[in-house]
C-alpha cells in the first residue's frame, strides 16, 4: 500500500570530523509513523536529504518532520 512518509526524528548520530569537512551539518535517523521504515537524513548548507535514493518512494510521497 502506497502512502506519504511522515518520518520522525528518532536518533541523532555524531558526526566525525571527516564527515564535518564534506559539508555535513547534522544528521538524524527518522522512522515513518504509518509504516516504521527508517531513513538516514543529513543536513548540509542547502537543507536536509535523504542520505539514500528510496527506490520504493517518489519524491513526492516524502514528508520531511
Amino acid at each position: 500500500m502506497k502512502h506519504k512518509h511522515r518520518y520522525e526524528a528518532i536518533y541523532h548520530p555524531a558526526l566525525t570530523s571527516k564527515t564535518m569537512a564534506l559539508g555535513i551539518k547534522a544528521a538524524e535517523i527518522r522512522k515513518c509513523a504509518t509504516c516504521q521504515k527508517e531513513m538516514t537524513f543529513v543536513l548540509t548548507k542547502d537543507g536536509w536529504f535523504p542520505l539514500f535514493e528510496d527506490k520504493e518512494s517518489d519524491k513526492q510521497d516524502i514528508l520531511l518532520a
